[in-house]
């Protein structure tokens, strides 16, 4: 029976330590994917703000930028980048499941008149139709792909600026961060103002209470992901842990 070195366990363990941020290779590839996979929820601002039209952000933009994470996801896979290769998939899957999380609450208030289908908006908005019109196959198609971009966009960031967390860690940040995001950026608040205060006169409303328990729903969700499945601490936490 052969018994391994010190020198050998430790660096069986280093993955899952993850005091480390990894070769600049690894570092450079991981940032990119970050700026990529964060592209994705911003677009709907700007086209919003009318920095550019719907249509061309999503072909030139958000495809793109998805088709670059997946194929860095394929090539740490390839060159035995454990740790990215990790960080990714669990972005994805976790951005899948926090969006059916999150759609479970939003279809119920689209089904009770307190909010507008966003997913009807978004793909109207690629296909440069008015924004509420009667949804076409093509454009519901479009925007449901867009609408699962966004929660793909979510699960990656925090996989990879958080990684590995408390259940309650992707709960406060998608309260906090995507809920006051979207009641403070176009196009939600220029419909309904902040919080929807300008239409309803009052915070308490049923357009930012389901869309904050939209949000706690997909936050759990991605909570559940990140405390059982990840293996390694975001490079914030990296950061911090490093400079201790």
């Amino acid at each position: 029976m052969t018994m391994s070195s010190p020198e050998h366990a430790h660096s069986a363990a280093a993955p899952t330590a993850n005091t480390d941020l990894g070769s600049p290779r690894e570092v450079v590839l991981t940032l990119l994917a970050l700026v990529a996979g964060g592209l994705s929820s911003l677009l709907i601002v700007a086209a919003s703000a009318k920095v550019a039209p719907m249509p061309l952000l999503f072909w030139t933009v958000d495809v793109p930028a998805m088709a670059l994470v997946a194929g860095i996801l394929l090539y740490a896979r390839h060159v035995g980048m454990e740790r990215l290769f990790h960080r990714l998939w669990l972005g994805i899957v976790g951005g899948i499941v926090l969006t059916l999380a999150l759609d479970m609450v939003r279809t119920a208030g689209v089904h009770l008149g307190v909010l507008p289908d966003s997913i009807t908006m978004f793909g109207n908005m690629i296909t440069a139709a008015p924004a509420m019109a009667k949804p076409t196959a093509i454009s519901y198609t479009l925007g449901a792909t867009y609408h699962l971009f966004n929660g793909i966009s979510f699960g990656l960031v925090y996989s990879i600026l958080f990684g590995r967390t408390p259940w309650w860690g992707p709960v406060l940040f998608a309260v906090l961060f995507v809920e006051t995001g979207m009641m403070t950026l176009p196009p939600m608040a220029a419909k309904f103002g902040p919080f929807g205060m300008a239409k309803f006169g009052t915070l308490f409303n049923g357009y930012f209470l389901d869309t904050a328990l939209a949000h706690a729903a997909m936050g759990l969700a991605l909570g559940v992901i990140m405390c059982n499945f990840a293996r390694h601490r975001g490079l914030l936490s990296t950061l911090v842990t490093r400079r201790r």
